[in-house]
């Protein structure tokens, strides 16, 4: 069976929306108010989730003047600020069912933390939806190697060939795509595609368009 690959945040997650329901609330726990551009600051200090994250801790403690153990517990008041503030997106469930009919197997590779990638799958309810995950931090090996492709695909018991990835990264989905062979839609995410990567197959403006584009061909 082809497997069709998607990655997590800000592809079956809106990672970005429950990010800045964080901010907005810690803002207003801490000061009373949320100051739209220090959301603004916070939002380029997280960089989509895909920093270093002693990085973003080290910018938000600049933003947000934190001490010392405020700066040590920011990254882990963050992971369970946005995991709490996470939202299903309508159309995903169904979307990852209409894959799996069509004789995909739904299987997410997502770069990260066990723990919290498996909060996030089970706070979305997407358990019974797809085939399994794998996390880079557990697998040893993150996109876009593909050898984290090979490693969900022996996962799955099915097979690269014909397989495809859905995710929201160039560098990380569509470099990793093509590493490993497979066709690809990028999730514009109202943005434009770096000119130095790769070609994705597609792209479209949602999970549910990028699984489409897949069922078409």
């Amino acid at each position: 069976m082809p497997m069709l690959f998607v990655d997590l945040d800000n592809t079956l997650s809106d990672r970005a929306s429950s990010f800045q329901r964080w901010a907005t609330n810690y803002l207003i726990e801490r000061f009373g108010h949320a100051d739209e551009q220090l959301i603004d600051k916070m939002t380029v200090a997280d960089g989509d989730g895909l920093r270093a994250k002693s990085d973003v801790a080290a910018d938000l403690a600049e933003i947000l003047d934190l001490s010392a153990s405020e700066q040590a517990d920011i990254i882990a008041v963050l992971r369970a600020g946005t995991l709490d503030e996470l939202r299903p997106t309508p159309g995903i469930t169904e979307a990852l069912d209409a894959a799996r009919a069509s004789g995909y197997e739904p299987f997410i590779v997502t770069n990260g933390r066990p723990s919290q990638q498996e909060g996030k799958v089970a706070k979305l309810g997407l358990a019974g939806h797809i085939a399994g995950m794998i996390v880079s931090e557990a697998a040893g090996v993150s996109k876009p190697d593909p050898e984290i492709f090979e490693m969900a695909a022996r996962q799955a018991g099915g097979v690269l060939e014909g397989g495809w990835m859905i995710g929201d990264s160039a560098d990380a989905d569509i470099c990793g795509a093509v590493a490993a062979g497979l066709k690809s839609v990028w999730l514009r995410r109202g943005r434009e595609y770096p000119q130095a990567s790769p070609e994705p197959t597609f792209i479209a403006d949602s999970f549910v368009e990028a699984v489409g584009r897949v069922l078409s061909v």
